[in-house]
């Protein structure tokens, strides 16, 4: 299959005749197995609650199989045929709620009862597997072909599986795979930065304005593309035309209001849910303002101080990483770009649930540092997966010690952990990614023959 740098104009046309990547056909074969592989093992983990009722009598923190599709099946009123935004409001963004909606009509058919909502994360399952497959195969894509915006190289299989394997197989994927809707959201965008290399800009943005109606994530990607817009424009080095970010973007806007303005028409306050939501609700599990605030340094219950601190956190990250963009000797590949914004909007956030590691896996995968050695880039990358993996079982176990605590009958119990070894497990996390995005700034400042 041959695949075409489309509308690159800038430096492809400088460069002479398009380029064409000659894609084995059985790369993508092993690509679409590698993701079903993470799928079922995504499944897997769930087994406790799916199969063994911890979901029914309490147990999803004793044995770490907690899943919102399962119980939001009833809070949202899926079961008794509510549509989310037009009968109820709904904490997600249109995209996400439409999933929820759709495969709960899917399974409206059975008999009334549990074994519908069983059937409904099942099949929920099935489409984020799907999902995860999409997200796997686009990332082996553009890392065999060399990145976002690829260099005059012929594919590189061994590259494609070693990032789709990484996406499929990760312990964070297998682990957070299916506690939300994220993959959705991760689909959409992996797609449309597969276009985004290809030089389909339209489809591109199309696909990232659609992720951002499932999260609101994927938006972040303009941020580093204007950035290179802008040193394109400054130091003419040969990279995309300013055209190829408008009709991103354009594309993606169009796309977001497509499937946006329907609902806001039919239910405006409603449809609002998930910004109401976001700009109210109080530190949430996760984010360093949860512990700071239990180490008693900083006031996480102080809303206004937490919104504040947190917009001016990842206002400050992003400047940061604008001149990085603008002024590093070498022109940053806009994969490492991306890397570094979601990060930091992470790092900052006052929300940073344990599925949000879903985000980072393609992006880190294409992000693979290009000058450090091998050896010390998959110790940091090792390093990384174990704090998320001792992160997800933490805030389980936190959980289930809150949870004991705060019933009269079960308080004092030496069940779960308490808040010294959850902060632990948290600030090792928020430590490990910000390793991760050292080791990116580092690769991207340092001026050489970039490793294959």
């Amino acid at each position: 299959m041959s695949m075409a740098l489309g509308s690159r104009a800038g430096g492809a046309a400088a460069a002479g005749p398009r380029r064409v990547f000659q894609e084995p056909g059985r790369t993508g074969l092993w690509l679409v197995a590698l993701g079903t592989a993470g799928a079922v093992l995504a499944y897997l983990a769930k087994w406790p609650c799916r199969f063994g009722g911890a979901w029914i009598d309490g147990g999803q923190y004793t044995y770490a199989c907690y899943s919102d599709v399962f119980p939001l099946y009833y809070r949202d009123g899926l079961g008794s045929g509510q549509v989310p935004y037009l009968d109820v409001p709904t904490e997600y963004p249109v995209l996400t709620g439409g999933l929820m909606y759709a495969a709960s009509r899917a399974v409206s058919w059975l008999p009334e009862g549990v074994g519908r909502a069983f059937a409904y994360f099942d099949l929920t399952a099935v489409v984020l597997g799907c999902c995860l497959v999409a997200a796997v195969v686009a990332t082996g894509r553009i890392a065999g072909r060399g990145g976002l915006e690829p260099a005059d190289t012929a594919f590189r299989p061994r590259a494609a599986l070693l990032a789709g394997g990484f996406v499929a197989l990760a312990p964070s994927a297998v682990l957070a795979g299916l506690i939300n809707w994220d993959l959705l959201a991760v689909a959409l965008l992996a797609g449309g930065l597969a276009f985004y290399s290809r030089g389909r800009m339209w489809a591109a943005g199309a696909l990232i304005g659609l992720a951002t109606a499932a999260k609101f994530y994927p938006f972040l990607v303009f941020g580093p593309m204007f950035v290179l817009m802008v040193r394109e424009l400054w130091r003419k080095e040969g990279g995309p035309p300013a055209a190829d970010f408008l009709r991103t973007l354009a594309g993606a806007v169009l796309a977001w209001t497509a499937v946006n303005l329907p609902v806001y028409l039919a239910a405006p306050h409603n449809w609002a849910t998930f910004f109401t939501f976001s700009r109210e609700r109080g530190t949430d599990w996760g984010s360093v303002y949860y512990a700071l605030g239990g180490y008693g340094v900083f006031d996480s219950g102080d809303l206004d101080l937490v919104n504040a601190t947190g917009t001016g956190a990842l206002l400050v990250a992003c400047a940061g990483i604008a001149l990085l963009g603008l002024l590093a000797r070498r022109r940053p590949p806009l994969e490492q770009l991306v890397f570094l914004v979601v990060a930091a909007f992470l790092m900052t956030n006052k929300v940073w649930s344990p599925q949000f590691v879903l985000w980072l896996l393609p992006l880190a995968a294409l992000a693979w540092p290009r000058t450090v050695r091998p050896g010390a880039a998959l110790a940091v990358f090792g390093l990384w997966q174990l704090a998320e993996a001792c992160y997800f079982f933490g805030i389980w176990q936190h959980l289930l010690y809150v949870s004991q605590q705060s019933d009269p009958a079960t308080a004092g119990a030496p069940a779960g952990l308490p808040f010294a070894g959850y902060a632990l497990v948290l600030l090792g996390r928020l430590a490990a990614v910000a390793a991760m995005c050292a080791l990116t700034v580092v690769d991207c400042l340092r001026k050489g023959d970039q490793r294959a």
